[in-house]
């Protein structure tokens, strides 16, 4: 497989540089941008994306697909419930807890940033799905609960039971929300621990885990202090 090697200085510019900019202009599809090219990267290692067939489940408005197509010629499908503005051609709107494609239908399934903004009782089901419709691997990315950077609007003061979590939110960071509870601002407790379940009952193997962001993928591998310090974990699944 190719031997893709991100460098750690640009790299972290990148992050500082989107963490404070990522809303003006179009940085923000340039940052998934970017995070598409880390994907493949990370991918390749293990498969050629070339030519394959690939879908992104809840993929926005297709900056992932945008990429994968241009730099890897995939046939790639944009599967999202709400795309806000389709920068790719082929989206398809539908739900993650119910795929409207046949039984290994892909090489790849991708999902990132999505599993927390999908209600508990439906988060194995997606997972279930992703299984069914690929025929190779899948690439899902989570922020673990615990991490300050996982609690979006609430971050990151999530932790905290919701009511304290909003005046904290709205006390210290000055923003103003108007949620009634944490599923009401579509957001879901999903951790590690929990994931590494719902993956074994799925039946899909691990390949291995990464840090997408700080690149500490040791950190990944300890239990506890992956919960807390890694703040966004991609998981490499096999069929």
């Amino acid at each position: 497989m190719k031997n893709h090697k991100i460098n750690l200085l640009y790299h972290y510019r990148k992050l500082l540089f989107y963490n404070f900019n990522r809303f003006k202009d179009n940085n923000y599809q340039l940052m998934r941008e970017y995070f598409a090219q880390i994907l493949i990267s990370e991918i390749e290692k293990f498969m050629l994306l070339r030519n394959k067939k690939v879908l992104d489940v809840g993929g926005a408005n297709g900056e992932f697909c945008k990429i994968l197509n241009k730099k890897r010629n995939c046939n790639v499908i944009n599967l999202d419930p709400y795309p806000d503005s389709r920068i790719f051609s082929k989206t398809i709107i539908g739900f993650a807890d119910n795929i409207p494609f046949n039984d290994n239908e892909f090489d790849l399934v991708i999902r990132r940033g999505v599993l927390e903004h999908i209600p508990i009782g439906k988060q194995q089901q997606s997972i279930n799905e992703m299984y069914r419709v690929t025929k190779g691997m899948c690439y899902i990315v989570i922020p673990p609960w615990y991490n300050p950077h996982a609690g979006h609007q609430f971050k990151p003061f999530h932790i905290f039971p919701f009511r304290l979590a909003k005046c904290l939110s709205q006390l210290i960071c000055r923003k103003k929300l108007s949620e009634n509870s944490f599923e009401d601002g579509n957001l879901y407790k999903i951790t590690f621990k929990k994931m590494l379940k719902m993956i074994s009952l799925s039946n899909f193997k691990i390949i291995t885990t990464k840090d997408t962001h700080f690149r500490l993928h040791f950190l990944t591998k300890i239990p506890v202090i992956r919960e807390i310090l890694v703040p966004s974990v991609a998981f490499i699944l096999k069929k």
